[in-house]
Formats: structure tokens, C-alpha cells, sequence
């Protein structure tokens, strides 16, 4: 299995598009990740669920500012959280996230993705549109949202349709827990979601 998911991990390496000189660091970002995310979608049945997600970890690690997503996710609970409970809640955010990736990227039927145009937005981030093509001319609106870091440009917000925030539903999701039981109970809550996730991949 470990041969075949690296020659399968070369092989997508190698074929793997440069990035375009025109493109700006906030679309690099943007870009980077959807070339994983093509990446895996073709090669989808060689590597599998644990493939996909191994493949997608180190980059979804670079693209996304997960300390800023996970403390925008928990809001004023952030300031309160002792600095272990805090580097716990960025950590299992980001094994959701990429369970959640690897498991919604499953397949390709002649997808591809396309960047469409990049505007100002506020406090000084970007806002990113971009679209998934289907191979039938449907599109599917995928909005990123980036702030520059002391790492670069960084991903702190998806918007499906241009309209729903994947941050605003995280915020709205563990709000409640949060309330009733802290971040035992959240640490709980993600625990679920990630086994859920796993047991219906494999």
C-alpha cells in the first residue's frame, strides 16, 4: 500500500501545474489548494480515503491560518481557553477539516476549477472567487476569503455559493455546546464528526 500511494503521490507531483506568473500570492494560495484537490479527486480510487487525506494534510497546512479559524470559530470563548485546550482546538479543527476534504473530494468526472477574480474586502483581506467547473458547463461558486499572515496569504474563510460562510456555520455549530458544556464538551463534539466522517469512508 505504501508503494502505491508513492508512486501514485510522484505521479501527481509530476503532472501537477506550475503556478501562473500573473498570479497573485493570495491566488497562489487559492490555487495551491485546488490543485490538491484535483490532485486527489483523479487519483481518488488508488489512494483512498487515508491517501487522500495524507496528501491533502501538509498542503490544507500551508494554505490554511487554522489558529485564526479556530479562534474565530469559538469567539469571546478563545480569551478564556488555557493555552493547551486552545493548541487542542486548532488541532482537531484541522483534522476535521482535512477528514472533511478528503471524504467530499472523492471522485472526478472531469472537473476543474477556475479563478474568476480577486477583490479588496474588509480589514484588509482578499476575497478570492473562484468556481468549480463540471465536465456538463454547471458551475459551483467556491469564495475564499484571506488575510496576509507572517507565513503569506492564508485561506480563514470558504463561501459556498458566494453566501454561506464556513466560519459563521462553525461559530453557529459550537455555540450551543460551548454554552452547555465548554470545550470538553466541543472537544467531544469534533471527536464525533471525525469518526463519523472516517467510519463512512472506510
Amino acid at each position: 500500500m505504501r508503494l502505491i500511494f508513492a508512486l501514485v503521490f510522484l505521479t501527481i507531483l509530476a503532472l501537477a501545474p506550475s503556478l501562473r506568473a500573473d498570479e497573485t500570492p493570495a491566488q497562489a494560495a487559492v490555487q495551491s489548494l485546488h490543485d490538491a484537490l484535483l490532485d486527489v479527486m483523479q487519483a481518488a480510487d488508488a489512494l483512498g480515503f487515508d491517501g487522500r487525506r495524507d496528501y491533502l494534510e501538509p498542503v490544507m497546512s500551508e494554505v490554511f491560518d487554522m489558529p485564526v479559524i479556530a479562534r474565530v470559530s469559538v469567539g469571546s470563548h478563545w480569551r478564556k481557553a488555557a493555552a493547551p485546550d486552545k493548541q487542542r482546538l486548532v488541532a482537531m479543527i484541522f483534522r476535521l477539516s482535512v477528514s472533511t476534504y478528503a471524504a467530499r473530494f472523492d471522485g472526478f468526472s472531469g472537473e476543474s476549477f477556475a479563478i474568476l477574480a480577486e477583490e479588496p474586502a474588509p480589514r484588509d483581506t482578499r476575497m478570492v472567487r473562484t468556481e468549480i467547473v463540471k465536465a456538463d458547463g454547471d458551475t459551483v461558486r467556491l469564495d475564499y476569503l484571506l488575510h496576509e499572515s507572517d507565513n503569506g496569504w492564508r485561506i480563514v474563510d470558504v463561501y459556498l455559493d458566494g453566501v454561506y460562510s464556513e466560519l459563521a456555520l462553525r461559530r453557529a455549530d459550537y455555540a450551543s455546546t460551548l454554552k452547555s458544556g465548554g470545550f470538553d464538551a466541543l472537544f467531544t463534539q469534533l471527536e464525533k464528526k471525525i469518526e463519523i466522517i472516517e467510519a463512512e469512508e472506510r
